[in-house]
């Protein structure tokens, strides 16, 4: 069963929101975690994690939707746009696609909800990489994980707005000269609509 969120039209009157305001990264510091943004499940276009006790995070500055979710006939890619350090860091999932679900559109991210997948470079076809300046390079992940824990639709005055892809990650790498990468708290709030989900499935 599909999970929606109804935005009443009154409520939206009072707070002087639009379907713009959701492309708006909605940044809250998390206080048990310094440095990274809450975890939620409302579409905050944030994400965050440590990287060897470093911040990775998105831009705390309202940047629009600063990730991108790419499908093909084999895999989904997610793409987190971020910073670690001052300078840009992104941090790129790749999730098998099989037959227990199809993504022809974003709204068919629905499909996800609840889905954990395993990171292992050796047993699975999950896998994750960073890109950017100067990135960490991954020889081989030891464990982790990437949990899309809540999956909803947004209804913004009796019309589609965007799907919120909400989750937690993390995982256990090794780099060329053996050197151990732990990412821990790793979490993602999305806001996912057709500007930013690309499908090269058809």
């Amino acid at each position: 069963m599909k999970k929606l969120i109804i935005i009443a039209v009154a409520l939206l009157a009072m707070t002087a929101c639009s379907k713009s305001d959701f492309k708006q990264t909605q940044y809250i510091d998390d206080p048990d975690y310094p440095g990274l943004p809450i975890y939620s499940e409302m579409g905050y276009n944030t994400y965050g994690a440590y990287i060897n006790e470093q911040v990775f995070t998105v831009s705390s500055h309202g940047s629009n939707r600063p990730f991108y979710l790419v499908a093909d006939r084999e895999c989904l890619t997610m793409t987190l746009y971020g910073w670690r350090e001052g300078t840009n860091l992104n941090m790129v999932f790749t999730l098998p696609i099989d037959s227990t679900y199809h993504l022809e559109d974003y709204h068919d991210l629905l499909t996800l909800d609840g889905k954990r997948f395993d990171i292992d470079t050796i047993a699975t076809s999950c896998n994750v990489k960073f890109e950017g300046y100067y990135p960490p390079t991954i020889t081989s992940i030891y464990s982790g994980y990437i949990s899309f824990e809540k999956i909803q639709q947004v209804i913004v005055d009796k019309e589609d707005a965007e799907i919120i892809v909400s989750g937690k990650f993390q995982f256990r790498a090794f780099g060329p000269e053996g050197n151990r990468l732990d990412v821990v708290g790793g979490r993602f709030d999305l806001g996912v609509d057709q500007t930013n989900f690309i499908n090269f499935r058809r």
